[in-house]
C-alpha cells in the first residue's frame, strides 16, 4: 500500500528550513550590502574664460558640461562662477570637412547648413503650416481628436525648428550658453583681477576642499601655494600652460572633453586620502627647548656645587688626586 501522505509533508516541512536558509541570507547581504561612497568634499570652479578658452571642436554648452562632470567626480559642486568680459565672443565651433547636416524631422542629410535650411522652410514649414490650418478649421471632437493625432508630427518640427534657430545663434553671446550649463556668469571689465579676488575669498572662507581653477595664467602659482599651506586640493584645467605644475594635479581640454579627466578623478581622490591618513600617522622628532642640566647628588647634599664646578673642563674620570701625584713624580 502507499504509505501515509503526512509522512510525506513531515519531510518537505523538514527539509525546508535547509532549503530556504541560503536564500534568506543571500537576500540578506544583498539587502546590507554598503553603497559605493561617493566623494563628499566641496569642489568651488572658477574660470577665467579670457585666460583659458576652449577648444572649438565643441558648442561652448557641452564644453561646460563635461566641465561640470569632471569636476564633480572629485566631490559635490558648491560653487561654480565663470568671470567674462562684457565685449567677449567665442568662434563658432569648427566643422569637421566630411560633416554633414542632419534634418531632424525627415532624417535626409546636407553638406552644406544653407542646403539644409532651404529643405526646411520650402517642405516642413509648410507641411506644420497647413497641419495647423486643418487643427484650426476642425470643430468639436474633430478638432480634438485631429490634434492628438498630429501631436507627434507638430513637437517633433518646434524642436526640429528650434534647434536649427539655437545652432545660428550659439556664438552670439558665451554667457548664456554658461548660464543655461548651469555656470554663474559674472560680466567684469577686469576678468583676471576678479578671478583672482574671488579665489582668495574662496580660500579665506574655508569652505571647500578642492578648488579647480580653469585658467593658464602662471601668475596664479603664489594662489597654488596658498592653497596648498591651507589644506586645500587644487586642480587645474589647461595643463598646456605651466600652471599645471603648481597643483596637485592638471588636466588639459581635451582630457576634459574625452572624459579621461572624470574618469581618474576616483583614483587621484583616493590618493589624497591615502596621503592624509599616511600624514597623520607620521612620527616627528621634536628638540626640546631648554636642554637637561646635570645634576649631582650626594647623601648629604654637601660638596654638590664644587663637585659640579671642578668637573667642568675635564674628564669625569680625572680627579685631583691624579693631578697632584703627576706633580710629583715630575
Amino acid at each position: 500500500m502507499f504509505p501515509p501522505l503526512s509522512h510525506l509533508r513531515r519531510r518537505v516541512l523538514a527539509a525546508a528550513p535547509e532549503l530556504l536558509a541560503p536564500l534568506f541570507f543571500r537576500c540578506l547581504s544583498t539587502a546590507t550590502a554598503p553603497a559605493a561612497r561617493k566623494p563628499t568634499t566641496a569642489v568651488a570652479v572658477l574660470w577665467d574664460l579670457a585666460a583659458s578658452s576652449p577648444p572649438t571642436t565643441l558648442p561652448l554648452y557641452d564644453t561646460a558640461v563635461r566641465l561640470h562632470l569632471s569636476a564633480t567626480s572629485f566631490g559635490r559642486l558648491r560653487l561654480s562662477v565663470a568671470f567674462v568680459h562684457p565685449t567677449h565672443r567665442l568662434p563658432a565651433p569648427a566643422a569637421p570637412a566630411a560633416t554633414t547636416h542632419l534634418c531632424r524631422v525627415c532624417g535626409r542629410r546636407f553638406r552644406a547648413r544653407d542646403a539644409l535650411l532651404r529643405h526646411f522652410d520650402a517642405i516642413h514649414a509648410r507641411e506644420h503650416a497647413k497641419r495647423l490650418a486643418r487643427i484650426d478649421s476642425s470643430r468639436g471632437d474633430r478638432r480634438v481628436r485631429l490634434a492628438a493625432a498630429l501631436s507627434l508630427k507638430l513637437s517633433k518640427y518646434e524642436k526640429a525648428a528650434r534647434e536649427l534657430t539655437a545652432g545660428a545663434d550659439a556664438a552670439a553671446t558665451p554667457a548664456d550658453e554658461l548660464g543655461r550649463a548651469g555656470i554663474r556668469v559674472a560680466l567684469t571689465r577686469t576678468p583676471a583681477a576678479s578671478f583672482r579676488e574671488r579665489a582668495h575669498q574662496v580660500l579665506d572662507e574655508g569652505s571647500v576642499g578642492c578648488l579647480m581653477l580653469v585658467s593658464g595664467k602662471d601668475e596664479l602659482a603664489s594662489l597654488l601655494r596658498v592653497a596648498r599651506e591651507r589644506g586645500v586640493r587644487s586642480v587645474v584645467v589647461g595643463g598646456e600652460s605651466g600652471l599645471a605644475r603648481w597643483a596637485d594635479v592638471g588636466f588639459s581640454w581635451a582630457e576634459v572633453i574625452s572624459g579621461k579627466a572624470r574618469n581618474a578623478a576616483p583614483s587621484v581622490s583616493g590618493k589624497w586620502r591615502d596621503r592624509d591618513v599616511l600624514k597623520g600617522l607620521e612620527w616627528r622628532y621634536e628638540e626640546a627647548d631648554d636642554e637637561e642640566e646635570l645634576v649631582f647628588e650626594d647623601s648629604d647634599g654637601d660638596g654638590v656645587e664644587e663637585l659640579a664646578r671642578n668637573a667642568k673642563g675635564k674628564p669625569w674620570w680625572k680627579l685631583e688626586s691624579d693631578d697632584e701625584d703627576s706633580n710629583v713624580g715630575g
